[in-house]
This record gives C-alpha cells, sequence and structure tokens, in this order.
C-alpha cells in the first residue's frame, strides 16, 4: 500500500492548479466578457487580482477546513485511547505501556509515574529510562529475552526483574506484552502492563524461612524423640531385664558349688528367664510398629489395651461407630496408633486416671481421635508440654493436622486430634 500525499503537499499542489488555470484562462474569459472592448477589459483586469484572491482564500479555507476536521476528528480518537490507557491503568493498578520500535517513543500511563516514583517530564525518552534503571544483574538477560522474542517471531514477552524506583530503592516487577507485527512478519509496537510483585515476593521468601525453619525444628524435634527412645530403651535394658538377667547368673554359679539347692536354685532361673522374656517382649512391642497389613487399626489397640491391663487396673472404653479403617492410608493409621500410644503412656505416666476413653470417628473426610481420662488433670496455661505431647504434634504436623488439649485439675485431660 502506497504512504497517503501529505496535506501540505497537496494544499500546494491545488494551489497551483488553480493558479495556473488562472494565469491561462483568466484574461480569455475576461476579452470575452468585455465583448472585445478595450475599455471594459482593462476595468476587468483592475479587478482580476482582487477576484483571484478571493477565490484562492475560498480554495484554500475549503480545502483546510476539510483536513482541520479530518485532524480534529483524529486528535479526538488519540484522546480517547489516552484516556482508556488511563482507565486500565485505574482499574488494574498497572503500569501501561505502549513502546514503537520504528520511532523509539513510548507512552506511559500515570500509575507508571507512581509506581516508580518520576515526573512525567522525566519520562520523556522512555525507552532509555527503562533500559538505565534495569537491575544490573537483571538487565542483559531481560534484554536477551525481547531480543530473541522479537526475533524468532513470537508475539508475547514476559518476565520478572528487579527495577530502579527515584528513591534508589529496587522494586521487583512482572511485565507482559504483546508484539504487534506487520504483514511481513516485523515488530513495529509493543503493548504491555507492569505490575509490582515486591510485596508478594517478600511475602514468598519469609514464608520458605518460616517452612524451612519448621523444618530444622521438626528435624530437631525428630532427633530429641529418638534420644527419648535410647535413653527410655537403655532403662527398661538397665532396671529390668539386666537386673533379671544378674539373678540368673548368680543362681546359676550358686547351684554348680551347691548341689543340695540346685534344683530349686534352677527352677527360679527359669522363672526369671520366662519373665525376662516378657519384659522383653513387652518392650520390643512397644517400639516396633504394628503390622498393620496383617492386623487392623482396632485389633493393635485392643493388643495394646490388653498389653496395659496387665499392669494397672484402667478401664477402658473403645468407641469407633462409623469408622472404616480401611478407608484411612497405612501411614496415618500407624501416626493414629503411635499418638494412642503415646497417650496412653502419657496417662499412665501422670494421670493417676481410673478409666480412659478412647473414640474414634470420621468428619468430612478426616479422622477425628479423642482420649479422655478421668485422671488428676493439670492447668494447660501453666504446664509445659513434654516430650509426649510434642512427639504428638509433631506427628500431626507431619499430615497438616490439628491437635487440641482441654484439662483443668482434677477433671481429668482430653486430646482431641485431626488427621
Amino acid at each position: 500500500m502506497k504512504n497517503p500525499m501529505p496535506s501540505s503537499v497537496k494544499l500546494s499542489l491545488a494551489f497551483l492548479v488553480f493558479g495556473t488555470a488562472w494565469i491561462l484562462f483568466s484574461d480569455s474569459i475576461a476579452w470575452s466578457i468585455s465583448d472585445h472592448d478595450p475599455v471594459v477589459y482593462n476595468n476587468i483586469q483592475r479587478y482580476k487580482g482582487i477576484a483571484f484572491m478571493v477565490l484562492g482564500a475560498g480554495l484554500i479555507y475549503y480545502i483546510s477546513h476539510r483536513y482541520y476536521a479530518k485532524v480534529q476528528k483524529a486528535r479526538k480518537q488519540e484522546q480517547e485511547i489516552l484516556e482508556r490507557y488511563q482507565l486500565l491503568g485505574m482499574a488494574t493498578n498497572d503500569a501501561v505501556w505502549d513502546y514503537n520500535i520504528q520511532t523509539k517513543q513510548c507512552y506511559t500511563n500515570r500509575a507508571l509515574q507512581e509506581m516508580f516514583g518520576y515526573t512525567e517530564d522525566e519520562l520523556q525518552d522512555n525507552y532509555h529510562w527503562w533500559t538505565n534503571n534495569l537491575h544490573p544483574e537483571d538487565k542483559e538477560r531481560v534484554l536477551d529475552t525481547i531480543d530473541a522474542k522479537l526475533d524468532t517471531g513470537g508475539t508475547v514477552w514476559q518476565d520478572e526483574y528487579r527495577f530502579r524506583c527515584k528513591n534508589g530503592d529496587f522494586k521487583t516487577i512482572f511485565d507482559r506484552g504483546f508484539i504487534m507485527r506487520n504483514a511481513a512478519g516485523q515488530p513495529y509496537r509493543l503493548i504491555g502492563a507492569m505490575q509490582d510483585v515486591t510485596e508478594q515476593r517478600l511475602l514468598q521468601d519469609t514464608l520458605i524461612e518460616a517452612q524451612t525453619r519448621h523444618k530444622d525444628e521438626l528435624a530437631r524435634s525428630v532427633l530429641q524423640a529418638e534420644e527419648a527412645e535410647r535413653k527410655k530403651l537403655g532403662e527398661e535394658l538397665h532396671d529390668n531385664i539386666n537386673q533379671l538377667l544378674g539373678v540368673v547368673k548368680l543362681y546359676i554359679q550358686h547351684a554348680l558349688v551347691n548341689p543340695a539347692v540346685r534344683e530349686e536354685l534352677l527352677h527360679k532361673c527359669a522363672s526369671y528367664i520366662t519373665q525376662t522374656i516378657e519384659e522383653i517382649r513387652s518392650l520390643s512391642r512397644s517400639l516396633l510398629p504394628p503390622a498393620l497389613n496383617e492386623q487392623s487399626l482396632l485389633e493393635s489397640l485392643y493388643q495394646l489395651i490388653e498389653d496395659i491391663s496387665h499392669a494397672r487396673e484402667i478401664e477402658f472404653h473403645v468407641r469407633h461407630a462409623g469408622f472404616d479403617e480401611s478407608q484411612v492410608p497405612e501411614n496415618r493409621r500407624l501416626v493414629l496408633y503411635r499418638i494412642i500410644q503415646e497417650q496412653l503412656n502419657n496417662v499412665l505416666k501422670h494421670s493417676n486416671a481410673a478409666g480412659v476413653i478412647i473414640d474414634l470417628k470420621p468428619s468430612d473426610g478426616h479422622t477425628l481421635l479423642t482420649i479422655r481420662d478421668d485422671g488428676v488433670g493439670f492447668d494447660v496455661s501453666e504446664v509445659r508440654p513434654g516430650m509426649g505431647l510434642n512427639n504428638i504434634r509433631n506427628r500431626i504436623e507431619v499430615f497438616n493436622g490439628d491437635m487440641e488439649i482441654i484439662s483443668a485439675p482434677g477433671e481429668g485431660c482430653t486430646l482431641k486430634v485431626k488427621v
């Protein structure tokens, strides 16, 4: 398509044609009008210049008026476009920009000035202003990505980078632009918007830092729990099994040198060895996870209660109406078992309870576990949670669960868990 002729050229050509035609034909017309009378012809010649000026002015007015109307219409359309840009920027709080690749001119809305603190005068050379204020560590990467998009025929460019404000601070900006191309595929214009995502990135960094810190704390808690388990195992081996085996050793040594009491001592040794085997079995059962693929959670729970009942006279009530453990993944069943085991151990050590109620039930895709005892209780605000409750809390947090402890002196203790 040919470029349109400029308005000034059209006006000059029109005046040239009119002037030439006037010169060529005005004398002939005047001579005809005078009826070949020299006196009349001379009188007409006096006013011919005035007529030329009047007609020329009329022609110029007509042509310029038409083009002026077009200019006014174009300005109005341009103003409407600018107002749309401003309204768009106000509606989205984005810094809108429009860059002409050929002329290097760039339009920006008011939001961009407010975002970075620059005045309109400081944004006259928008392209160099933008490139000069890119963070030095991001500048080469950002410009390379734009050039790659322009060269490879892409239509959408986006990137995230740091940009310098007027006060010297840097903001993190998410920039997205659309590349306009001509019929030959050559880019001639970019239109886009900039978003200030500094606060979002700071929040993300804070969240990542908090998650890392939480993982470290969880790892420390796991190590502490392992050390506590080792300590418990060592105490059990030293206080019970080691002493029983020591007595057996003494009886055997005494029986070797005293044939008269040998049979009696061997019977006692057999009794102590049987007791030692039971102690080891009980200790192993508390340390090893239950085989929930061979034994259900409820079966393992009843087995745990039976083992506890041999040592303490506590009345247990287990409620599980509507609870279908086949809907609970095995790893969560194991967590539930360990929580029950840990809390019952707390009950045995601290509560002096005569009765315990264990309640398992489903609720909106979660499993609710409640363990309630009628023991001495404690003031939740004053008593610091021990290793047992911390272990329970750590197990629950792995599955994003919740835990609540309700207790008061003389009113027992209730542990509520949602997994």
